[in-house]
């Protein structure tokens, strides 16, 4: 893969800044192509563990796996931080983001099956930690994992400037007074007690 140098070298993260990214982030969008060429981009949950990231599906397959095994080649994109701002005169927006290049597989070890299910579950609902063992075991007959194993890695970042953090706790603080107001009081949002249930975004995507 031809690599370009980076137009904006001051904006380049470092490659602890760059994993840091990957670290924080909710979610990455793998970036493949199918059997016709044609390119194919889906939001995915995940875990790094090393220079791996670590996805599961389900073991009927679809179009990602047709994809992954199509051609291994893969790149995952994560995106955090982003907030807009006006200063000097200009829109822009601050952020962190990274991009993992390498190549996908399927994980078929069991050791690393399992090592791998249970970080994702750790990362998205750590609170249901005892009820692992017994999702693994009800889900995951039905659960493929994959795995990116990373060549490369790039970064670049953009910090909000004074004044943009200045205007974003003050939306931020009306916001939260707004809800107050409206409903009352604060809750929080409920968590599923089965983590092979793990949120997934690509079931949303045709």
């Amino acid at each position: 893969m031809n690599q370009h140098p980076l137009r904006r070298a001051d904006r380049a993260a470092s490659r602890d800044e760059a994993l840091e990214t990957l670290d924080t982030a909710p979610f990455v969008v793998v970036s493949t192509t199918d059997a016709d060429g044609e390119p194919y981009g889906v939001p995915l949950s995940f875990v790094r563990r090393g220079d791996a990231l670590y996805f599961h599906t389900s073991s009927e397959g679809g179009h990602k796996t047709d994809c992954f095994r199509h051609d291994h080649r893969a790149c995952a994109t994560a995106v955090t931080g982003v907030r807009a701002f006006f200063e000097g005169g200009d829109f822009s927006t601050s952020y962190q983001s990274a991009m993992a290049f390498g190549r996908i597989r399927e994980v078929t070890d069991p050791v690393e099956f399992k090592r791998a299910l249970v970080d994702l579950c750790m990362k998205y609902v750590p609170e249901h930690k005892r009820d692992i063992g017994r999702a693994m075991e009800a889900e995951g007959p039905r659960t493929a994992v994959w795995a990116l194993d990373i060549d490369e890695l790039s970064g670049k970042r953009r910090p909000l400037p004074t004044s943009g953090r200045e205007a974003s706790a003050s939306r931020t603080a009306g916001a939260v007074g707004a809800g107050a107001k409206e409903n009352g009081a604060t809750g929080a949002a409920e968590t599923t007690d089965a983590c092979a249930n793990t949120a997934d975004p690509s079931e949303t995507t045709p």
